[in-house]
């Protein structure tokens, strides 16, 4: 497309500059604070599309890059919405984030001129997934009734169940969940009723706690549901529910609520499949170390993470060989029968390939998981040494850019200065040659040098 002769302004695509052209390509996404945006929505009688985004966050990346510049996706957008970005680690975002609760990379989030969540999408699913996300929060923004006049009748102690039922699905389906009304509604329903298809779903639409009301009414419905088109949606729930337990724990530092969290993740994973004791072991020692390193409780992080790599480091080459066979066995066994259509997709041919080295890529992932741990959170230069001989171990079983990168990290924090530039230099080439976005080696080159 040519550049116009006349004046031309800079538009803001995809978090870039690029010149105008005669045809807007792509979103128009508008600059300025989160008051302005919501005054030009009002101005505009549009509701805003807002990009909730971090720097590190690899789906974001990807959206900005194949879907934002795309003028199909551009034509819906600049005419549907006021479109703006926000980092959700950077300024008003993190307020913004916080008060859409949100807890995921991308999301979108559909907001009305006065400050209503009208839709919500986590995720990106493509541009053909974009554009059926906008489509349902144009709908969306012409229903009546918003989430804020209804939030001011609950407050005013309006109770009567038609409406918490739909105060409550109206909450669910914008993923901002209410306990409080949701804790009222089931006090007004009888138990006998909450099994039915409208309550189950209210049930878990709203469920943020594995300590709340209707979180044990869920659980025992799981093992009758796990297999029905329900049993996503009810898994997830409760999965959720758990996580946000943990995640209270962690920010509380509260060591008993941390075990009561275990507990109930215990009784969860039960729920859906039974579990051997050893395999419950490992989840809840995984759910500690996790919640020491995030408390920075070093002296309690240190020996779990330590067992588990020892672990991963003891597995001979060869038992490694031996379950990458048994695996791709199973595999074969089971995806004998599918149709060619499926397993001639390339989807499943990558994740086919995958299963040729399932265990090697366990292994490797597990160790220089806990290397990169180490480099975030230990201070100490004996356990980056420690850290270290994990990260060149996982470079034996796959030398990629993302397990170089860690290495390469490492290297830097130990002083290592010259090794370590080699090696991210190396993690760059590799990442390049296989067409994968160099924007972080580059920077680690930047920032070792």
């Amino acid at each position: 497309m040519l550049l116009s002769l006349g004046l031309c302004l800079a538009l803001t695509v995809a978090r870039s500059a690029v010149p105008c052209t005669d045809e807007p390509a792509g979103i128009k996404f508008f600059t300025g604070s989160w008051k302005a945006v919501l005054a030009e929505a009002k101005r505009q009688n549009k509701p805003v599309f807002v990009d909730i985004y971090t720097t590190w966050c690899g789906p974001c990346k990807l959206m900005a890059k194949e879907a934002f510049p795309n003028p199909k996706v551009g034509e819906k957008f600049n005419t549907s919405f006021v479109s703006y970005q926000i980092d959700a680690e950077k300024g008003e975002g993190i307020e913004v984030a916080k008060k859409y609760a949100v807890d995921a990379y991308p999301t979108a989030l559909y907001v009305s001129a006065s400050g209503d969540l009208i839709h919500r999408a986590v995720g990106y699913g493509g541009i053909k997934g974009m554009m059926e996300e906008a489509e349902k929060a144009v709908s969306a923004s012409k229903e009546s009734g918003s989430i804020s006049e209804m939030d001011k009748q609950f407050a005013d102690g309006k109770r009567d169940t038609d409406f918490l039922a739909t105060y409550l699905q109206k909450r669910a389906k914008v993923g901002m969940p209410s306990p409080e009304a949701l804790d009222a509604y089931l006090k007004a329903v009888p138990e006998s009723d909450w099994s039915s298809d409208r309550n189950t779903e209210i049930i878990m639409g709203n469920l943020t706690s594995a300590n709340a009301k209707g979180y044990s009414f869920l659980l025992s419905r799981l093992p009758s549901m796990r297999m029905s088109p329900a049993g996503r949606p009810l898994m997830m729930s409760l999965q959720k529910a758990v996580q946000a337990d943990f995640r209270q724990a962690a920010q509380q530092k509260d060591e008993t609520q941390l075990e009561q969290t275990i507990k109930h993740n215990a009784e969860f994973m039960n729920a859906m499949r039974p579990q051997s004791e050893a395999a419950l072991k490992q989840i809840a020692d995984s759910q500690r170390m996790r919640f020491y390193q995030q408390t920075g409780n070093y002296d309690k992080y240190r020996p779990l993470a330590v067992a588990e790599a020892t672990k991963l480091m003891d597995i001979p080459a060869d038992s490694v060989k031996a379950r990458n066979e048994l695996g791709l066995k199973r595999f074969q066994l089971q995806t004998a029968m599918m149709p060619d259509s499926v397993k001639n997709s390339a989807g499943f041919k990558k994740y086919a390939e995958s299963m040729k080295a399932a265990e090697t890529e366990r292994v490797a992932m597990g160790l220089n998981s806990l290397a990169w741990a180490y480099y975030q959170s230990m201070p100490d230069k004996k356990d980056l040494a420690q850290a270290l001989s994990w990260s060149a171990k996982s470079l034996e079983y796959k030398r990629i850019p993302i397990y170089l990168d860690t290495y390469a990290h490492l290297l830097g924090k130990l002083g290592r200065k010259d090794e370590a530039l080699k090696t991210e230099q190396e993690a760059l080439d590799k990442a390049k040659a296989a067409g994968e976005d160099v924007a972080d080696y580059e920077k680690g080159i930047a920032e070792m040098k």
